[in-house]
């Protein structure tokens, strides 16, 4: 049933920061008042993230007067891990235990070290139980919690843009029962949404505002702040056919660069369309609403409506909302393609809406974990008082009933003792099955670790302009500048001695002997591979090792393009370049003969943010 209160709502964007407050009016809600704050930063400065969004909250509290309120959070889809897992059809009311146990193998970081809410999605066409599993890293939520908490809020609450932002839509369009797809254009990520009838499937990709704004740097020699004011204050796609001709030469070199960059969401979104209606049985969609700040650039509807050939609307997630008279109309207009997930907030307050995620801060956990701890104190003070009142009444009574109770135990005891050995005996062997199992499981973990890298290096990093053709963890690597002979002592290498029963890592060292290594982690990843080169050009042009610089490490930087497994930054690259990429040259390319002149080879570490642990397993004995 539906809990109309007033509501403060908070999203933590990747480039803004939102809040409002909205108020209960008959069966609804009204948007009483909202702020917004841009917090663009060029990537260098993303150290200093975590003290612009904690003044950017400041302010909008005190503009807000919302100082003491409990808040409903919202964070952005590119902070958290979303996967969709399937469980058995099994007959169990409380499925957390097996969604606690599917989150440890889809998630690449310790159980420990995450925070995992889940929404069942009801039952597959195979009987199983579908469930969205969404994670989030525990010193990450801590730490924008911290920033809400430290500027005078209260958390109540935290939701992930993607499922807040589909309440808000499913509340706003309730007529929509066919396949509909919901485009959030950010700044870090486009979260693509389907929706068909009370079905849901998601996908996030990094075709976003950031990258229309690198793409606009890189072409026109601008930093990446100045690149994003050029985009806001010029930018516009091109259509084709004639629309750049009006325009002045900069200005039609601008939407042509956007328009390019555009193409890469639009082919991301039909991608993920041939998937949906591929692995999910989908419907193909029949209309397409676009949101966020990556909707608002000029033309974005023709263009996408004409790229994907399906009728594209802008998203009004506040639909379903009055409006509160001290609000500015002109500027709700321009605002409101943004406010979807802090209205989606107020949806999942009020208990009307389809999923309810709620990631838990360390500190929100401990005081539930109180208030739930203080009527179960009262009680049991209640108990004690009134049993010393009747104890004495009831004594006598009791005695004969605890005889009689005290020589059944017994019996029962005796029986007991009997089978006290088997019990033993059993529970050994189930210590010691798991045992084995901890380890099998830590091996798949492991093997996800690895598949998520990888799949994360072809996502971000494919291009026809080089390949890779190596790909090789290095056992607890230190810094060092890029060389293929001196990287060969910390390759991850499995060796089995017939002399030895047990196998071991081992890393060769100058004198050919195998040195046990302790406690061996993966801390980085070699990739080598070849950059196709102008043999026209010669040596002296770049060209082709720029791509490799702008594909690789460009897309790899640290959150620039979402969560990345990878810890470097293009800054870091810059100034220090011999630790993380070699070029073959002189004559490591005359081995290759002729073939030097059209392809040079490459060599690259990037180190990873989380080291990952290597198992030790015991090799059977003959």
């Amino acid at each position: 049933m539906a809990d109309f209160k007033t509501t403060v709502a908070l999203e933590i964007g990747a480039q803004s920061v939102s809040m409002a407050v909205f108020t209960p009016v008959g069966k609804g809600f009204a948007l009483s008042r909202y702020a917004r704050r841009d917090v663009l930063l060029d990537p260098v400065e993303e150290g200093m993230r975590i003290d612009y969004v904690s003044n950017a909250i400041g302010e909008m509290v005190e503009e807000l007067k919302v100082r003491g309120s409990e808040v409903r959070n919202v964070v952005s889809g590119q902070q958290v891990f979303m996967r969709f897992i399937k469980l058995p059809a099994l007959d169990m009311n409380d499925i957390s235990e097996q969604v606690g146990y599917e989150a440890q193998q889809h998630i690449p970081f310790p159980i420990d070290d995450i925070v995992y809410s889940y929404q069942e999605l009801g039952e597959s066409p195979d009987g199983e139980r579908e469930v969205l599993l969404v994670a989030i890293k525990k010193d990450l939520l801590d730490s924008l919690n911290s920033q809400v908490e430290g500027n005078g809020l209260r958390t109540r609450s935290v939701d992930c843009s993607i499922t807040s932002l589909y309440n808000a839509y499913r509340i706003s369009y309730p007529e929509e029962t066919e396949s509909v797809v919901i485009l959030d254009i950010g700044a870090k990520t486009t979260d693509i949404i389907f929706s068909e009838n009370g079905r849901f499937f998601t996908r996030s990709v990094t075709a976003a505002g950031s990258f229309v704004t690198n793409s606009i740097s890189r072409e026109f020699g601008m930093s990446f702040r100045e690149a994003e004011k050029f985009k806001i204050e010029h930018g516009q796609i091109s259509l084709g056919n004639g629309h750049t001709d009006s325009m002045s030469e900069e200005d039609a070199a601008l939407a042509t660069v956007i328009r390019t960059a555009m193409n890469r969401l639009s082919s991301e979104v039909q991608r993920t369309i041939n998937h949906y209606r591929a692995q999910y049985k989908g419907n193909q969609p029949s209309k397409v609403y676009i949101c966020g700040g990556g909707a608002r650039i000029p033309y974005a509807v023709e263009f996408l409506q004409s790229a994907l050939n399906l009728p594209v609307e802008f998203l009004n997630p506040l639909a379903a909302f009055s409006v509160g008279s001290k609000v500015d109309a002109e500027a709700l207009a321009l605002d409101a393609l943004c406010l979807g997930p802090v209205a989606g907030a107020a949806v999942t307050g009020a208990k009307c809406g389809e999923f309810n995620i709620d990631l838990v801060p360390t500190s929100v956990g401990k005081d539930r974990a109180e208030k739930q701890l203080i009527p179960w104190t009262v009680a049991a003070g209640l108990i004690a008082v009134v049993g010393a009142g009747v104890y004495a009444y009831s004594a006598d009574a009791r005695l004969s009933e605890l005889n009689d109770a005290l020589s059944a135990a017994k019996t029962e005891i005796r029986s007991v003792d009997r089978i006290s050995s088997e019990i033993e005996e059993l529970q050994a062997g189930i210590e010691g099955d798991s045992a084995v199992l901890d380890e099998i499981n830590g091996i798949e973990t492991q093997r996800r670790v690895y598949a998520a890298l990888m799949r994360q290096l072809s996502d971000r990093t494919s291009s026809y302009k080089f390949w890779i053709t190596e790909f090789c963890p290095l056992v607890n690597y230190k810094t060092q500048p890029v060389n293929p002979q001196a990287l060969a002592s910390y390759r991850l290498i499995r060796e089995r001695n017939q002399q030895k029963q047990g196998s071991s890592i081992v890393t060769p060292g100058s004198s050919g002997e195998e040195e046990e290594a302790s406690a061996p982690e993966v801390t980085a990843i070699y990739i080598s591979g070849y950059t196709l080169c102008d043999p026209t050009k010669g040596d002296s042009d770049k060209t082709h090792q720029n791509a490799v610089r702008d594909a690789v490490i460009n897309r790899l930087e640290t959150d620039s393009y979402g969560e990345s497994y990878f810890d470097l930054t293009a800054n870091d690259v810059s100034n220090n370049e011999a630790l993380y990429i070699k070029f073959d040259t002189g004559d490591d390319k005359k081995s290759r003969g002729a073939s030097a002149a059209y392809a040079q080879r490459f060599h690259m570490v990037l180190p990873l943010r989380e080291p990952v642990a290597v198992p030790e397993l015991q090799t059977p004995e003959n």
